[in-house]
């Protein structure tokens, strides 16, 4: 994962380049710049998944670099601020110009953290790839898809987790945890949503972490910060991944995980697909030194 940093004060520098090391990301190279001009002449050969830039520097400011970049061509970097700009009229500008988020200075490790993290576990490539599909069919009343439990019990006992899961009657999304993991399973070479797979934060947390060998105080303290490391994000993605057979099973279609992110609010097309579905099973998930969490299959 690749990291640009702009900022005129190298103290700064440090303590951004320090929250990134720790995102979780194994293999991190980071550049640093201390003007607009000097990050723009670092993008002549070098480009960055993620810029974080400050606002107020001598000479271009970092909307204007913002600017320029997009004139240059480079839509898939993504830009963030980290700044004391505080005026909401500037600051809806540069979510007009792409900005994906501004953390005002000073900041906390986990806003920031969970800043960064939210946008490169794409956040909002759930929602772009739902919106997208192929229209779901009408259902005259959902029917619980033929998964079974013990399926994704034994599942988990591949990776040595030990937990008690259970069938429960379905949630109402706006009981759900807040983030959440969601998988997206799609026959190869189709933009048809087969089915989804929807993890609460206490499930995410609590199996991610287990199967990172998290201690029990580790789990906690993500769920209290609603953040998710880059291990456990990719260990939630790793069992999403396991779940295909079982999930192509009971679709009756041949799908795989095409794709995982991490949803920060919920949306009228996730609505629509937990009400309006060709099948829904709904899990508890109990881990005796984490506590409990949801899960979610929607067939669509």
């Amino acid at each position: 994962m690749k990291f640009l940093i702009v900022d005129d004060s190298r103290a700064v520098q440090a303590i951004i380049k320090r929250i990134l090391e720790n995102t979780g990301y194994r293999e991190i190279e980071l550049r640093t710049a201390l003007s607009g001009d000097e990050a723009l002449a670092i993008l002549e050969d070098w480009q960055p998944d993620l810029i974080l830039t400050d606002w107020h520097m001598p000479g271009m400011t970092g909307l204007e670099l913002l600017q320029t970049i997009r004139q240059l061509g480079m839509h898939d970097i993504k830009i963030g601020f980290v700044t004391t700009e505080s005026s909401a009229r500037h600051l809806d500008e540069a979510h007009r110009n792409g900005a994906v988020f501004v953390v005002n200075k000073p900041f906390n490790t986990e806003e920031l953290k969970q800043a960064v993290l939210s946008v490169l576990q794409d956040a909002d490539g759930f929602e772009n790839a739902i919106e997208t599909a192929a229209p779901l069919a009408p259902v005259a009343a959902a029917q619980r898809p033929g998964i079974d439990v013990t399926e994704i019990a034994s599942i988990l006992s591949l990776s040595s987790i030990v937990c008690k899961i259970e069938p429960i009657a379905p949630v109402a999304i706006e009981h759900v945890k807040l983030p959440y993991v969601i998988g997206i399973y799609s026959a190869a070479g189709s933009k048809a949503v087969d089915a989804v797979c929807l993890m609460d934060l206490n499930a995410a947390c609590m199996l991610g972490g287990a199967i990172a060998k998290q201690t029990s105080d580790q789990v906690k303290a993500a769920i209290l910060s609603k953040t998710l490391n880059r291990d456990v994000y990719e260990n939630c993605t790793s069992f999403l991944s396991d779940l295909s057979g079982m999930i192509s099973r009971s679709s009756g279609k041949r799908g795989a995980l095409s794709s995982s992110h991490l949803v920060q609010k919920p949306f009228s097309k996730l609505f629509e697909l937990m009400g309006n579905n060709y099948g829904r099973a709904d899990f508890s998930i109990s881990f005796p030194a984490y506590g409990d969490g949801f899960i979610s299959v929607l067939l669509s």
